[in-house]
């Protein structure tokens, strides 16, 4: 066969007509097909001009894309699916250290979706209208951002280890305003935090006073603790920086609490020793937006609402606009969620007047934007600021008027 030509044979034991040519370096063998209904071509005859026609048409390809064209798609790659990228992205993740129940979220999210599509059927047009789709399911622009973010991961990795040559454009859609605001006053939290269960209980307290992402908190081992002071490793801190806290005030009382709960008496007896500080009888802890819907609904903060309109539920899971009748999982939350701890954590500093490059160590800002983004002040706080303005002002008038009489 020569390189620029290709050939068009059979093989044993197929029916079918096959193509032979060589792009990037390499022979490419698919079966011939239709060129117009992609229908594969029966080893007869009458099929041979047509398995010739489909043999010009690939190697037509190979040569666009040497002179600037669309990429050449090999027929292995071809027999790429999108749910093969993924899980080539979570063993990446994995082998990097990040890997984490937020990701595992947002991933199966995007596998409902794309999982059993082959890689090149996920066209820039066709993730374009399930940005549409999700907005229309009131997904937040941002949420969008992330589901598309990890589908975009995927397909870059398939190109690094050359599993697919084609990417689809993904459009970054803006979050401007999309900012989330929420914050807890001292009481709203103490209340959440008296309707979770035990075993959450100072692993948010945590979160509250320190800013602490949950992910970061739920790595912390009883090894991470050095006297008087918590240190999170680098690989399991999100900007790969390692973070010293010291114990102080509450959370010298906290992590005391917690050395009492260490130890998990077993029903043969014996005793389990975790190893991590935060923990659920002596396991990581999981996911337990449940848990966490539950405490914000009873302390008031949050509330559970009708899955197809937003409408508010009764006591007996019925949606009163529309007359529907849920179960309890199948509801949807709105309300405070776990990363607003991570605000209050940053406006608390602030309002104490610590200053921002030591507030940035503790919560583990990396950027003065991002960290601003988090530390936003409330209206009482603006309030207090303004009294403040004009008692400067007026005592600058004072100041005015003692050296007019002199």
């Amino acid at each position: 066969m020569s390189r620029g030509n290709g050939r068009v044979f059979t093989r044993k034991g197929s029916s079918y007509f096959w193509i032979g040519y060589y792009a990037h370096g390499k022979e490419q063998r698919e079966v011939a097909r239709h060129v117009r209904t992609g229908d594969k071509l029966e080893a007869m005859d009458d099929n041979r001009q047509q398995a010739e026609r489909f043999l010009k048409h690939r190697l037509g390809e190979v040569v666009a894309e040497k002179h600037g064209g669309y990429s050449f798609v090999g027929p292995s790659q071809m027999r790429v699916t999108v749910g093969d990228l993924l899980d080539s992205l979570k063993s990446d993740l994995e082998l990097r250290g990040k890997w984490n129940d937020r990701v595992d979220s947002t991933v199966k999210k995007v596998r409902e979706k794309f999982g059993t599509w082959k890689a090149v059927e996920a066209t820039s047009e066709v993730v374009a209208d399930w940005q549409l789709a999700l907005r229309e399911d009131e997904y937040r622009d941002a949420t969008i951002n992330r589901f598309c973010q990890i589908l975009g991961q995927a397909f870059k990795l398939g190109i690094e280890r050359k599993r697919v040559s084609t990417v689809p454009i993904i459009k970054h859609l803006s979050e401007v305003g999309n900012e989330r605001k929420g914050f807890f006053s001292e009481s709203e939290i103490r209340s959440v935090i008296t309707h979770l269960p035990d075993y959450l209980k100072d692993f948010i307290l945590f979160a509250y006073i320190t800013g602490m992402r949950r992910g970061e908190i739920k790595s912390l081992r009883w090894s991470d603790v050095h006297e008087d002071a918590i240190t999170l490793r680098p690989e399991n801190s999100k900007n790969g920086e390692a973070r010293t806290i010291p114990l102080e005030g509450e959370l010298e009382e906290l992590i005391e609490r917690c050395k009492e709960a260490r130890k998990i008496k077993q029903k043969d007896g014996s005793v389990l020793v975790s190893e991590y500080i935060f923990h659920d009888k002596g396991q990581v802890i999981g996911e337990f937006r449940k848990a966490w819907a539950t405490a914000c609904c009873m302390a008031g903060v949050g509330t559970l609402v009708c899955p197809s309109c937003g409408g508010q539920i009764d006591a007996n899971y019925k949606c009163e606009p529309c007359g529907k009748e849920y179960k309890r999982e199948q509801l949807r939350y709105t309300g405070r969620i776990v990363h607003d701890l991570r605000r209050c954590a940053a406006r608390n500093l602030l309002a104490a007047g610590v200053p921002q490059a030591v507030a940035m160590k503790i919560t583990g800002h990396k950027t003065d934007s991002m960290f601003r983004r988090y530390a936003i002040v409330s209206v009482d706080q603006q309030r207090e600021a303004l009294r403040a303005a004009q008692v400067y002002r007026q005592q600058q008038q004072e100041r005015s008027k003692v050296t007019r009489i002199n």
